[in-house]
């Protein structure tokens, strides 16, 4: 029944063109035969222009009807990539205008009684000055049938185009693939103009449609004195209570990269309307700074603390006593688990490491003060022993 249907919308179309066609001769020999002759008799100072007349009303019902036949293509092209999911012919609409435009400057051309084929010999050296001096246009022209019949970039698709020419990609949705230039809505809500020299073969398109959703990407750098774990986790928790007011339709976190003084967060993200990209963008920066800043608070000086000890008292007797009190109370205080080191000694001074991680509602005094405790406590118990068996 859809095909049936289909089949009946192109045969009216046609019938429709047809018709567009008749009408257009049939106003030009109206006026040719009546209107002007007619006109004559009544404004006989218009006689002397009667062929200038004759000229500009075919140059307007030619190319109206040119413009009447274009309208019937593109909705028929865009019903027929609305019915077959995952294809798009509107690039087609760009070659097929070329074509219409191209029969009527030649039907204006024998409509005036100028030889097709005496304008083909004669344009040959003419064709020749005119190359040189139209190149770039012409350049530009052929990009535009290219791109639009390859299908690289299409109308109504939302893409991200790279290229050394440009300061930044250009991300937006795809208006129009014109002769000489591709029109683009960008992500700002400006209507850009790219050259298709510029995209033929110089340019990478990235297509951001999946399905009927846009998929994209930001990667967010942070400092590495914060645990990346427990940023990732409250981010994601802010994004997720504000994912319907942002339009957010699906979203991926991953600990990206890693390099000595910065940590990677890439967040992949599916939303509906190009427009929203500025608006989730920021949310999506906003979160991973506010939850970088919660971790850090939780933990100002890193996930660890040094402790410092006389050396009047084996530091592995400080250390084997100090972790078996903090491992009794490391659940009060929010510490997850823990590691000590015997990190630096000298003549005077024995230091214990301690690295921990901790719960998300940890904090941090708390946790500074229960690891202090515990140590000192076990350098008390210890020094007492030995004072005692003295």
């Amino acid at each position: 029944m859809e095909m049936m249907s289909q089949v009946k919308g192109h045969g009216s179309a046609q019938i429709r063109a047809v018709f567009i066609i008749i009408i257009g001769i049939a106003v030009i020999l109206a006026f040719q035969l009546y209107i002007f002759p007619m006109a004559e008799i009544y404004f006989p100072a218009l006689k002397p222009y009667d062929q200038y007349l004759k000229d500009a009303v075919g140059a307007i019902v030619i190319f109206s009807i040119a413009m009447g036949i274009l309208s019937i293509v593109k909705r028929i092209i865009e019903r027929s990539s609305q019915k077959d999911f995952g294809r798009n012919y509107m690039g087609l609409y760009t070659v097929i205008r070329a074509i219409v435009y191209g029969g009527a400057i030649a039907a204006f051309l024998a409509y005036i009684g100028v030889s097709l084929t005496g304008a083909i010999i004669g344009g040959t050296v003419g064709g020749l000055i005119l190359s040189f001096a139209l190149q770039n246009t012409v350049s530009s022209l052929l990009s535009g049938l290219l791109l639009a019949t390859a299908g690289v970039i299409k109308p109504r698709e939302s893409v991200s185009i790279f290229s050394w020419l440009f300061d930044n990609p250009v991300v937006g949705e795809v208006v129009d693939v014109k002769l000489l230039t591709v029109q683009v809505l960008t992500i700002d809500g400006n209507i850009t103009e790219l050259p298709n020299t510029a995209l033929l073969g110089q340019t990478q398109f990235t297509n951001l449609n999946v399905g009927k959703v846009i998929r994209a990407s930001i990667l967010v750098a942070l400092p590495v004195d914060a645990q990346i774990k427990g940023i990732m986790s409250i981010a994601e928790k802010k994004v997720m209570d504000q994912k319907e007011k942002l339009g957010i339709v699906g979203l991926e976190m991953y600990f990206y990269t890693k390099t000595f003084n910065s940590n990677s967060i890439k967040i992949i993200f599916d939303f509906e309307k190009i427009l929203g990209y500025n608006r989730i963008a920021s949310a999506l920066n906003l979160a991973c700074e506010e939850a970088y800043w919660e971790m850090k608070n939780r933990t100002p000086q890193g996930n660890n603390i040094i402790l410092g000890f006389p050396v009047d008292i084996p530091i592995k007797s400080i250390q084997v006593l100090g972790d078996a009190n903090l491992e009794s109370r490391k659940n009060d205080a929010g510490i997850v688990d823990f590691h000590s080191y015997f990190f630096i000694k000298n003549s005077a001074i024995n230091s214990i490491k301690v690295t921990f991680n901790l719960s998300e509602n940890a904090q941090y005094d708390q946790v500074a003060s229960t690891i202090n405790y515990a140590y000192e406590e076990a350098y008390l118990s210890l020094k007492k022993e030995a004072t005692q068996q003295k």
